[in-house]
């Protein structure tokens, strides 16, 4: 269901192209010596290599949501099939035999008990009709045995060819109003696939969202050892001027406790990354039991900055085009309007046509008959089933009938109640979309908005840390020369560690934030080149 340029469905194979497990180490890095596909260099670690691109891939083949919500548009896809068929013709085949055994009170029976053995059988087609009719076209046969000496065809075999047609002329009238629940199908199949549509949007927001969360996390832990290596580093400078003689022993104590709270932070950090990555894995559906899974995970892209000038009215207007929630919405409604059109037919009286015509044929065995001693002619009916079918098709023998049948409710309350709750239906309609319209607005003036103040915060925290290198390079020399103590040197450390942090933050921030502007402008699958 999914593709993706280059890009085929195999799970395996997706695999066997995203997942490669490479030897690397982990040495500190920053953003700005490292660009997006840049390799680590060597290690006798194992890890799993994955690009934001891969992990958007194998959550769209693995994501259980997915998979369970992938169903629910070919189910509703049946129910259009399944409409359409109220439309298909059927045809109905009997066939019956009967002995009918009885006495006869007549004077003039004879014999005065009755036996009639017949054979009756018939074949016919009937379909409803897409303007509220429907017609019903039946070829019977009888063939019927007389004991009775006064039969004039003895076997007798009737043939009858009936079309019958009744078609409305006010309730249920109208080829659109009897394709309601085909058209209601139809719309249900697009709300389907918007929500399916919606689910996709959602995980692979989420996975993005993971994917730096772990970027975030990395180069936090980077950080932090970073700022353990300088804390140690300090430390033994500290013990050297001891040794000497030029520092004082209590300087020893402040560089000890300084380096055991930098170990807890990297502790923590190292928490972070392992949990970020465990949240990835579940959502890329990775099972425990894979030797995937206590693999860690080494993101192959970083976050650029690079300035996107949005155009708030215009980032509104394609929301409102593309937001598979705002799309159902407006479906939605219009199934309601439907339901109020049919309801409204139903408070009419109906008004039915009805007309049938039909042709028939008689024959059988004629015999010559007696009756009080008088002679009469056999039947010049005579003749066997193939006579009948023979006079039936001559058309000199037929029926017909026409006339309406009218049925005017009294009252009529309801189909009434039930026209009011549809108008009310949609008048609720109405209002949750207009509701749902000023959410979408507000949410796109958010993205919007977070996008230019993380603009704002990667620019200040790149001058913060800058100005934090230079006091603690200035403060380090100061040190070296007596006129500054330890624990200026370890606040300025945690300072830059700080800074350091924050603008990650602020980039990584700034990336996610314009993940979301894709979501709630319902692009996000444009974005990332994936067709459903």
């Amino acid at each position: 269901m999914f593709m993706r340029n280059g890009y085929g469905p195999n799970i395996r194979s997706i695999f066997i192209l995203y997942i490669s497990i490479l030897i690397i180490t982990a040495p500190p890095f920053s953003f700005a010596d490292t660009k997006p596909g840049d390799s680590p260099p060597p290690s006798d670690e194992q890890y799993l290599s994955l690009s934001l691109r891969e992990a958007i891939e194998l959550t769209l083949e693995n994501n259980l949501d997915i998979r369970v919500e992938r169903f629910n548009p070919r189910i509703s896809e049946t129910m259009i099939t399944l409409e359409k068929g109220e439309f298909d013709p059927a045809i109905v085949f009997d066939l019956s035999i009967n002995r009918d055994k009885r006495p006869v009170a007549s004077a003039f029976a004879d014999p005065d008990v009755s036996v009639d053995d017949s054979i009756n059988w018939g074949i016919g087609i009937s379909q409803d009709l897409i303007t509220g009719g429907n017609y019903q076209l039946r070829f019977t046969n009888e063939r019927i045995k007389f004991n009775s000496i006064y039969a004039g065809l003895s076997p007798q075999y009737t043939s009858d060819l009936t079309l019958t047609l009744t078609q409305p002329l006010l309730k249920d009238f109208g080829i659109g109003l009897n394709k309601k629940k085909i058209i209601i199908a139809s719309n249900n199949k697009d709300i389907s696939l918007n929500q399916f549509k919606s689910v996709v949007i959602m995980r692979i927001s989420e996975v993005q969202d993971m994917y730096w969360d772990i970027v975030f996390n990395i180069e936090v832990l980077k950080v932090k050892r970073q700022s353990l290596a300088l804390a140690r580093d300090f430390l033994k400078r500290v013990r050297a001027q001891i040794e000497v003689g030029t520092m004082a022993p209590i300087e020893m104590l402040q560089a000890r406790a300084e380096v055991a709270s930098r170990e807890e932070g990297v502790i923590i950090a190292e928490s972070a990354v392992k949990d970020s990555e465990d949240r990835l894995k579940r959502a890329m559906n990775i099972e425990e039991d894979s030797p995937y899974w206590g693999l860690p995970v080494y993101p192959a892209d970083r976050p650029i900055f690079e300035v996107v000038e949005i155009d708030n009215n215009e980032a509104m207007k394609i929301s409102f085009e593309r937001r598979p929630d705002f799309v159902q919405a407006r479906i939605d409604l219009s199934n309601k309007k439907i339901e109020v059109k049919y309801k409204k037919n139903q408070i009419f009286p109906s008004i039915d046509l009805i007309g049938s015509f039909g042709l028939n044929g008689l024959s059988g065995d004629a015999r010559e008959l007696s009756f009080g001693g008088i002679s009469i002619p056999p039947s010049r009916f005579g003749g066997g089933y193939e006579d009948a079918l023979g006079r039936l098709g001559s058309g000199n023998y037929y029926s017909w009938e026409a006339g309406v049948k009218v049925n005017i409710p009294l009252g009529n309350r309801s189909a009434r109640s039930n026209l009011t709750a549809a108008r009310i239906e949609v008048k609720k309609a109405i209002i949750s979309l207009k509701n749902l319209e000023q959410k979408i607005a507000l949410e796109v003036r958010e993205a919007v908005r977070e996008i230019e103040t993380n603009i704002k915060r990667v620019n200040v925290t790149k001058l913060a840390r800058r100005l934090a290198e230079q006091k603690l390079d200035v403060e380090e020399k100061r040190f070296e020369v007596g006129l500054s103590t330890s624990f200026n040197v370890l606040e300025f450390q945690k300072d830059l560690a700080e800074e350091q942090s924050k603008e990650i933050k602020a980039i990584v921030d700034y990336n996610k934030s314009l993940v979301r502007l894709e979501r709630v402008k319902g692009t996000t699958l444009e974005k990332n080149d994936i067709k459903l």
